[in-house]
């Protein structure tokens, strides 16, 4: 069951006030934690596909 996403009011005005180099600082964390999360979920997945190649 997927839970609806929630919007979090003060993140988007601190977006809104962000110049782009920040703005852009900030999307590459973002890039870089969801990378990072989805290496951990399926490091088993990974593991065994380079075991195996």
């Amino acid at each position: 069951m997927k839970t609806p996403p929630t919007f979090d009011y003060n993140e988007e005005f601190e977006q809104q006030l962000l110049t782009e180099e920040e703005f852009d600082k900030v999307k590459a964390k973002s890039f870089i934690n969801l990378m990072s999360e989805m290496f951990i979920k399926y490091e088993t997945e990974i593991e065994n596909t380079i075991i195996s190649n």
